[in-house]
Formats: C-alpha cells, sequence, structure tokens
C-alpha cells in the first residue's frame, strides 16, 4: 500500500471513531471595580486593595462537532454549544514601590459568564510620599494574561484620587390602586468628586402584574460632581397585583473616569392597597308575593365588585312603614364575592313603599357609605277564598241538616 493511501485510511478509521474537532473561544477576565483602604494613606500604614474579577463574557459558550459514519458509509456531523467558564489560575499583586504582605492567589478557580468574584490584598505603605502603582496581575488558563494597575495615595496632596458617586433618590405615591397606573420618580445625584460617564438606568417589576408604560432603560453621557438627573417613569397595574409593598429594581451602572464600571442595585416599594365598591347584586322577598298581613324576610344581596375587602359593612333600610328589623350586619365581604342582608318584617299594611338602603363600610382608604333608591309593594289582602270556604262550610252544614229532619220524619211516620 502507497503511503498516500495509508495516510486517507488513516483519516477515514479517525472519522468513523467519532474523533471530534473542537472550536473554543475561551472568555478571560478584567478588574470591572477596585477599592484601595484607606484612600490615603500615610507612609508605613498598613492597607488593602480589593479588587473584583469579572467574567468578560455574559454567555461564553465552547462549539463542538463530532463527524460519525453512519448507515451506508455516509458520514453526520453534530454540532453541540456548551457553556464554559474561565478558569483563573493566579492572581498576584506585584509591589512597583509598595511592601505586599498578601498578594499572591494561587487556583482561584473558575468565574462564569456574567460572574465576578472580590479578591482583597494587604500591602504597607512606603516611607516616601507619592503616588504608586502596584499592579494586579491575572493568569487565565487558555487565555490572554491581564495586568492592571491600582493607584495608590501616600499622602499625596497633588493627585488624590476622585471618583464619582451616584446615589439615587426615590418617589413613589403613597399608594397605588390595583388597575390603576402610577408613577416612579427618580433622581440621580453626583455625591463624588468626579464625573461619572456612560449612566445606564433599568427601572424593572418583579412582578407580572406591574408592567411599564415608558421604556425601563435610560441613558445618560455624563453626570458632573454635584449634579443631578430627574427621571419620571409611568407603571401600569391590573386588578389582580397583590396588595402590599411591590418591589421595583433600580440597577444603576456608571463609568469611572479610568474606564472602571461601577453597578449599584436598590429597591424602589411601591405601596399596593386595594379599595373596597360595594353595591346591591339583587333584591328579593320571601314569600316573593306580598299581602297585608304577611310575615315577609326581605333579602337584599351585597357584592363587593372592588380590588380590597369591605370591612364592618352594615346595611340600614330607611323609610319604610313596616315594623321589624331595620338593619343587618355581614362583617367582611371579599373583592368579587357577595353577602345577604336580611330583614324580617311584617307587611301590616298595603302600598307602595319608597325606601332608601344605606351600606357603610370601611377599606384601607377610610369608611365610606353607599346608598340605594329601592321600592317595596304590598298587595290588598284577598278574602275571596275564605269566603268561598265558609259558604261551603254553610252548605253542607245545611244538607246534613235537611237529611236529618227528612230520616227523622220518616221513621216517625214508620211508628
Amino acid at each position: 500500500m502507497k503511503r498516500h493511501e495509508r495516510f486517507l485510511l488513516a483519516l477515514v478509521l479517525l472519522a468513523a471513531c467519532g474523533i471530534g474537532v473542537a472550536a473554543a473561544n475561551e472568555p478571560t477576565v478584567i478588574i470591572s471595580t477596585y477599592t484601595v483602604t484607606p484612600a490615603v494613606l500615610q507612609p508605613g500604614d498598613i492597607g488593602t486593595i480589593t479588587v473584583t474579577l469579572t467574567s468578560t463574557a455574559t454567555a461564553a459558550s465552547r462549539t463542538e462537532t463530532i463527524v460519525r459514519t453512519g448507515s451506508g458509509g455516509a458520514q453526520v456531523s453534530a454540532t453541540t454549544n456548551t457553556q464554559i467558564n474561565a478558569f483563573v489560575e493566579d492572581v498576584t499583586l506585584q509591589g512597583e514601590g509598595i511592601e505586599v504582605m498578601t498578594g499572591s492567589f494561587g487556583r482561584v478557580g473558575e468565574i462564569g459568564p456574567g460572574q465576578s468574584m472580590p479578591l482583597t490584598f494587604l500591602f504597607r505603605a512606603p516611607a516616601v510620599e507619592g503616588i504608586y502603582f502596584p499592579e494586579v496581575w491575572i493568569r487565565v488558563r487558555g487565555a490572554t494574561d491581564v495586568k492592571y494597575p491600582v493607584p495608590v495615595n501616600v499622602n499625596s496632596k497633588y493627585a488624590l484620587i476622585k471618583r464619582p458617586a451616584i446615589r439615587v433618590e426615590r418617589r413613589v405615591p403613597e399608594s397605588v390602586v390595583p388597575g390603576e397606573r402610577f408613577n416612579l420618580t427618580l433622581t440621580l445625584v453626583n455625591d463624588g468628586a468626579a464625573t461619572a460617564n456612560d449612566i445606564t438606568v433599568n427601572a424593572n417589576a418583579t412582578t407580572r402584574s406591574i408592567t411599564a408604560a415608558t421604556p425601563q432603560t435610560l441613558y445618560f453621557p455624563a453626570i458632573p460632581p454635584g449634579g443631578q438627573e430627574a427621571i419620571d417613569m409611568q407603571f401600569l397595574t391590573d386588578k389582580g397585583t397583590d396588595t402590599g409593598l411591590q418591589p421595583v429594581m433600580v440597577t444603576v451602572t456608571y463609568l469611572n473616569a479610568d474606564g472602571s464600571v461601577f453597578r449599584e442595585t436598590s429597591t424602589a416599594g411601591v405601596p399596593i392597597r386595594g379599595r373596597a365598591a360595594l353595591g346591591i347584586a339583587s333584591v328579593s322577598t320571601d314569600p316573593t308575593r306580598i299581602t297585608a298581613g304577611d310575615r315577609v324576610d326581605l333579602i337584599i344581596r351585597v357584592e363587593n365588585t372592588g380590588t380590597g375587602d369591605a370591612d364592618s359593612v352594615r346595611a340600614t333600610i330607611d323609610g319604610l312603614p313596616l315594623p321589624g328589623g331595620t338593619v343587618a350586619f355581614m362583617g367582611t365581604i371579599e373583592p368579587q364575592n357577595d353577602a345577604p342582608a336580611v330583614f324580617t318584617l311584617t307587611a301590616d299594611e298595603a302600598g307602595t313603599f319608597d325606601y332608601t338602603l344605606r351600606i357603610t363600610y370601611t377599606d384601607d382608604f377610610g369608611t365610606h357609605t353607599a346608598e340605594e333608591a329601592l321600592q317595596l309593594t304590598v298587595a290588598e289582602s284577598n278574602n275571596t277564598v275564605l269566603v268561598i270556604a265558609v259558604l261551603v262550610i254553610v252548605l253542607i252544614a245545611a244538607g246534613i241538616a235537611v237529611w236529618w229532619w227528612r230520616r227523622r220524619q220518616q221513621e216517625e211516620e214508620i211508628v
């Protein structure tokens, strides 16, 4: 067998065995934030440098293609994507003029897409005043190494480190009724000593029943020291929104002058309070047709069509000139439910009577009163049945008397 034929045969065998060819886009890490404590050191002081390692990819993945030989000798390839992490071999702090006391972390481990990891180094300030730039060296497996200088101020009055500091002021309504819209006002205030650049603000509700009616993400190129920016956002609620304090997450991201990223998340609590709304669902009587002299139950069903509980519900009828109970207590009526108010009366006179139903109740907004005008008709008493019954009885009695008298006469004639 010739040499090139043996080479081709080897390639075919490798394909048949399913050898995979993999291509990877290996992620690395950056230092997203750093902190020097204290911000200004005296010669010989001990301080710390804290850096935050952040993966460069939000969703790094490895693409792998596997070639196999199927039936009939046909080759079949399959491609899969596998999420990969950045593996940090070690992180060290190079003094560059300062004395590093604790400055090495070996085999830090994996940092996943979008994840971060803080590391803190301990150092001693040199005896000479000035600005020093120790470097943080990061070695990442399969990726480019990272070197990042961190400025350290040792009692230098000429080059103090200045940073922005964004503070978020939040203003929400005192209360929001489910089903209504509300405004959320955010004020970004830069309390720092440097300009904040590339500011991004995102406000996101934590429940699906609250949705944004205006853009949720806003951008500002810069906010100078002492400056501020106001944002007005609108949100919609549905009637199924749970009552209580519903959080809206506010995330602010901005850059320092050296390009480092600052991110802070706060919460704006929106108080959701339900409002009750009571009305009449139905009116009925027992018996259905009322005549003078009847004892009747007047049944009025009261329903809550609002979004909050109606507590201490009481119904009162005014203006109905029939003796009996005029007040009914129903307690609590929850939203989309009803309850009966029962009044037991005596219809001692006939006629059509106008009266008023007054409902009082309380909810999260206080005490309320609802009134409805109603009407009740009492028919005249009908004595026809009674007269007929008396006549029937009289006729029967007369018939019995005649029959008895004739039989008596017959008995006397026989004797």
